[in-house]
């Protein structure tokens, strides 16, 4: 059990309540033809230098098809549509994957595994468990926590590793309470997500190249009901020691639209050939403050020729004069695909996590200078996406 000091919830504990009940539901009345839905974790464990380098992410995911799609190598049958949801309880295939950065090495297939996952509102559970030819029982299952209210307990049992834990937010502010960030819901589409943007998390882990451990830090969830294809985008979730947090989300289009694979252009020209659209970013301080907005100039470019992997050149500000500027440098990359049957051939999007540790930074927020000497060492995660998921 995980004890945490009284708070006074920012909104009413009803209304988080009411938030936190539809993470317990992928909204199937507005799902289409192209939608996609995906639970997931972002942990970063408490360390030396703040958050980081370690991190780990769990997922349960699953995509509309009437034929079977691919995530990554995992083959499994596309969500039905017609589905019936009875009594508040609905079964559906879906993929169940994670993977940890131990500080030096990356280990991906965590878990891997595929199952008839079951999402129950009346038990506030979600459950993707699967019995392998030889008896091994793999899978994942977050619920609601029995012994705290809104709090939210995950089970991960891999052929690599385990997890148990418990993460809570401090319900003070939007970013440390569930809350529904995009709720759009047209004839053509939309999405729905349910964010909790930073949490905290303690457990008990047994995870390759560290062993057994009980671990404490912040986390990062959301389940996300996408109900258009899945796009290009670049997203970034950054924590400095004092859990001060950076994000920004850019949507985009380009050539990489048709790109498929995991490969770049020949130039920083080509590569960096996008329009955005719609960036936002913001900082948050980690106590009960409201977010400051840096979404009048917003940029997340690639960078190539530096290393194994592109870096990322960051800048955020807005008219005000706070601003957020750091070069993202990435010590690890992982990612999936998701391919769907269409005409005679499949549609493919590309999904890139890339773990970095934030470089040159300076900004000012509120009068106050943002760099290493004032803030520590802060690390993140930037998402970079391509293709287009029909």
């Amino acid at each position: 059990m995980v004890l945490r000091p009284f708070m006074i919830p920012y909104k009413t504990v009803s209304e988080h309540q009411r938030v936190y009940d539809l993470i317990w539901s992928q909204m199937p009345h507005m799902q289409k033809r192209t939608s996609s839905t995906w639970w997931y974790f972002i942990l970063f464990p408490q360390d030396v230098e703040g958050y980081g380098p370690r991190q780990m992410m769990f997922s349960i995911a699953t995509a509309v098809s009437k034929h079977p799609i691919h995530i990554s190598d995992l083959e499994l049958p596309g969500l039905d549509l017609r589905r019936e949801v009875t009594d508040g309880v609905d079964r559906f295939p879906a993929a169940a994957v994670g993977w940890y950065y131990d500080g030096r090495t990356l280990h991906e297939n965590i878990l891997h595994t595929t199952a008839v996952t079951h999402l129950s509102q009346p038990d506030r559970t979600i459950s993707c468990w699967a019995n392998e030819p030889d008896g091994h029982r793999q899978g994942y299952e977050i619920c609601a926590s029995a012994a705290q209210p809104l709090a939210l307990e995950a089970h991960i049992e891999g052929r690599n590793g385990r997890a148990d834990f418990t993460a809570w937010g401090d319900l003070n502010c939007l970013d440390n309470a569930p809350h529904e960030s995009i709720n759009i819901n047209t004839p053509v589409g939309g999405t729905h997500f349910i964010a909790w943007r930073r949490m905290r998390f303690e457990g008990d882990f047994d995870l390759p190249g560290t062993g057994r451990e009980r671990l404490a830090g912040y986390g990062y969830f959301q389940r996300v009901c996408l109900n258009v294809p899945p796009f290009p985008w670049k997203w970034i979730w950054a924590l400095f020691p004092d859990g001060s947090m950076f994000s920004s989300y850019v949507p985009y289009v380009g050539m990489n639209l048709f790109r498929k694979g995991y490969h770049f252009y020949s130039s920083n020209r080509k590569e960096q050939a996008t329009f955005s659209i719609a960036p936002k970013s913001f900082w948050d301080w980690p106590d009960a403050s409201e977010r400051i907005w840096l979404a009048q100039q917003t940029r997340v470019t690639p960078v190539l020729g530096r290393g194994e992997h592109p870096q990322f050149a960051v800048s955020a500000g807005n008219k005000a004069g706070d601003f957020v500027q750091f070069t993202a440098v990435p010590y690890a990359r992982t990612g999936f695909f998701l391919e769907r049957p269409l005409w005679r051939g499949h549609s493919h999007w590309n999904y890139n996590e890339y773990l970095f540790r934030m470089e040159d930074v300076q900004g000012q927020i509120q009068g106050r200078p943002i760099n290493k000497e004032s803030m520590g060492q802060g690390f993140g995660n930037l998402e970079y996406t391509w293709g287009l998921g029909l």
